[in-house]
């Protein structure tokens, strides 16, 4: 056969098969996934928080073999409408009062589907010009709100994890070289457990860390931290950064950032200051009182999903001396010689883990030309009071003990029935087993979302304000709740 033939059967065998639907089909589709999204969003407050089913059940509904052959659009996503959606928790309801709530604003959700839309690189200059100076701005803003250095640069990540384990990377690259022998790292027994998961990786042990006690309002005790860093000097370690907190998922505390960042420049050690949760505070006066000390970090973790109300995934590192990004993750194999740039044309594959990354900042971006700073400052302060109005609530109830108070919207209580047993050690104990025994019941309602934790040896429960939809009355109404479901666990503990 010769090469003429062969290429015309090769010809003959190319068929243009392709995934696109036609105009029409399109916009029937996707005109039915926005008005699906808000009728979920216009009924939040009066549906159920979600469901949690067994994985027996979820097998049922979907486990099925790889489909072969096409079905409509709209059956397969009316099985999602039916099986998928109902069966998860809705971060967003306005009741969702447990863990770190997300409630993405309806700007950030278009933002997300013109995302997917244009599906665009943000990996290389070259291939997202435009995209990339949307990051560069989204970042500069962050900076200028918690007062950092215009020198510093940052990265859109997926989360406070992958944010955290970013940041720790520049910190032994550029404190240690990267040799991690003998090196310690200080933090507070209230830190997140993603810096541990992330100084694990990075081959730092658990027999390096220096977990430090915390004060009776959970922040990092600084005389016990500056007295450890001596120690550890003498005995032939070598320091390399102090975690602190602005703003702890137990209970919103913030460490004294200002007297940590005098230790830690005192000792030429890196300060990390994890943000997650409430580096967005900021934005309202009464959160830049807390965080005062923010802007002397040598790198901070924001997450916007949290509150900057933008959908997952969203988290957000920033690094004092930015150069010191590129110098820890640049590396420019043949295959990437095209896309080389100065550093003033931005390839942010240069700046972390990821090469193939998506265009996070235009979920950001978006919502904060379209509503305005003013706006969101406005519902920061509306949750920093609601969740002052709900601790007070609850302070007048006779059965609520308040355990810590308010703080960066998270406070913490038990329920504490009138019978208790004499014996200290016993009545902790009772006390432990029927606030446990409550959460469940709070959770198992799917009216209310609430979580628990441990602080010392006490079982508590965590009330978290965090979402733009939540009112007043969603506030008593929990609180309500809480009473009913107090009282139930209080009689079967009972009988």
């Amino acid at each position: 056969m010769n090469r003429e033939n062969s290429l015309a059967e090769l010809e003959a065998r190319i068929h243009d098969v392709s995934l696109e639907l036609d105009p029409e089909s399109m916009r029937r589709a996707g005109y039915r996934v926005v008005d699906w999204i808000v009728t979920r969003i216009a009924g939040l407050r009066e549906a159920s928080l979600g469901e949690e089913l067994p994985r027996e059940e979820t097998e049922k509904l979907l486990r099925e073999p790889l489909p072969e052959q096409p079905r409509a659009f709209e059956e397969v996503f009316e099985q999602f409408a039916r099986d998928v959606a109902p069966n998860a928790i809705s971060l967003d309801h306005p009741r969702f009062f447990a863990f770190i709530p997300s409630a993405p604003n309806f700007v950030s959700i278009l933002a997300d589907a013109l995302v997917a839309g244009t599906n665009v690189f943000a990996g290389t200059w070259l291939e997202s010009s435009g995209p990339s100076q949307v990051e560069l701005v989204v970042i500069d803003w962050f900076k200028q709100l918690l007062g950092l250095p215009a020198e510093g640069a940052g990265l859109l990540v997926s989360g406070g994890s992958v944010a955290n384990l970013t940041a720790l990377a520049v910190a032994r690259h550029a404190v240690l070289q990267d040799e991690v022998g003998n090196a310690v790292v200080y933090l507070s027994d209230q830190t997140h457990a993603s810096i541990d998961r992330g100084l694990r990786i990075l081959g730092i042990s658990g027999r390096q860390l220096r977990r430090l006690p915390t004060d009776s309002a959970y922040r990092l005790r600084t005389a016990e931290l500056a007295e450890q860093i001596r120690h550890d000097r003498a005995a032939g370690f070598r320091p390399l950064a102090i975690i602190a907190n602005a703003g702890t998922t137990n209970t919103g505390a913030v460490d004294p950032l200002e007297e940590i960042a005098r230790i830690a420049q005192d000792n030429s050690l890196w300060l990390h200051v994890d943000a997650a949760y409430g580096g967005f505070a900021a934005l309202a006066a009464r959160g830049r009182k807390a965080l005062r000390g923010i802007e002397q970090a040598d790198s901070v973790v924001l997450d916007p999903h949290k509150w900057l109300y933008c959908p997952f995934e969203a988290g957000c590192v920033i690094v004092r001396q930015g150069q010191l990004m590129r110098e820890t993750f640049r590396i420019l194999p043949e295959y990437m010689h095209d896309v080389a740039r100065e550093e003033r044309e931005v390839n942010f594959c240069d700046y972390g883990v990821q090469l193939t990354r998506s265009f996070r900042a235009l979920k950001i971006w978006m919502p904060l030309k379209t509503y305005g700073a003013a706006r969101f400052r406005e519902i920061i302060d509306q949750c920093l009071n609601l969740a002052e109005y709900a601790a007070r609530l609850f302070q007048k109830c006779p059965r609520l003990a308040i355990v810590t108070p308010p703080s960066l919207g998270v406070f913490t209580f038990r329920y504490v029935p009138e019978k208790l047993p004499q014996d200290e050690t016993e009545r902790e104990g009772f006390l432990n087993r029927l606030n446990e025994r409550l959460v469940e019941r709070i959770i198992a309602s799917r009216q209310l979302m609430l979580s628990s934790t441990r602080l010392g040896t006490r079982h508590v429960l965590r009330f978290c304000v965090l979402n733009h939809r939540t009112r007043k009355e969603d506030v008593r109404e929990a609180l309500r709740l809480v009473e009913q479901f107090g009282r139930e666990v209080e009689r079967s503990n009972a009988s």
